[in-house]
């Protein structure tokens, strides 16, 4: 009886070990294939993209050209059209976030988040305005929403 206790005990404690082992590579192989299915897992780049951002005033459109350059053209709700080529800095401060920044010729200074995941674009501009008390400086914010051309 004894002997029949002990083995029972054992593979009742053997049954539970493979249980909680083949549950935890079950976890693993299904966290996995989140992963590698998970929009995070994609790769995301600027150079040679092309976006589109809806802001309340204005529409604009973007494409990266290169890892320094873009070239952008917004329409304002009056369909004045501006438009630009500029040399850009950025860098990539999340999995699908990018901090982009540029300096215009007339010295305009756009700061950019754009976030592919979020599909939204922040952005901070920052103008020449005499009357002000802040080192000549007015500025900004505006949210729109992004959406890829390409």
């Amino acid at each position: 009886m004894k002997y029949r206790n002990k083995v029972i005990n054992r593979f009742s404690f053997l049954s539970v070990a493979l249980l909680i082992l083949a549950s935890c590579t079950n976890k693993t192989e299904t966290e996995k294939a989140e992963q590698v299915n998970s929009p995070a897992s994609k790769n995301y780049s600027l150079e040679g993209t092309s976006i589109s951002v809806t802001y309340p005033e204005m529409q604009a459109e973007i494409v990266y050209t290169s890892d320094s350059t873009l070239h952008w053209k917004t329409t304002l709700e009056n369909n004045n059209v501006a438009e630009g080529d500029e040399s850009i800095s950025y860098k990539q401060v999340g999995d699908s976030l990018f901090f982009v920044n540029w300096i215009e010729k007339d010295g305009v200074t756009v700061s950019q988040a754009v976030d592919f995941k979020k599909k939204t674009v922040t952005v901070f501009l920052s103008t020449h305005d005499e009357n002000s008390n802040r080192g000549q400086r007015a500025s900004a914010f505006f949210e729109g929403k992004l959406k890829l051309n390409n």
